[in-house]
């Protein structure tokens, strides 16, 4: 299993994925790796191309680290 850590291009903020939000076309953020959810290595390429499907890569670096 996988996380999904964020980093904003312009501030250097960082957090992680807590979810996805289809309906906002989103994610969700939090700032406590343990609250972030995991995702098997299958899924977060999905996940990934739905983050940029978004835009959400516009502002934001994505990185999978092991859970």
């Amino acid at each position: 299993m996988v996380k999904i850590k964020w980093t904003n291009k312009y501030s250097n903020e960082t957090g992680y994925v807590a979810a996805i939000s289809n309906k906002e076309k989103c994610f969700i953020n939090t700032f406590e790796e343990s609250e972030a959810k995991a995702y098997s290595e299958k899924a977060v390429k999905g996940i990934l191309t739905r983050l940029e499907s978004f835009h959400e890569t516009d502002d934001n670096v994505f990185e999978v680290i092991e859970a």
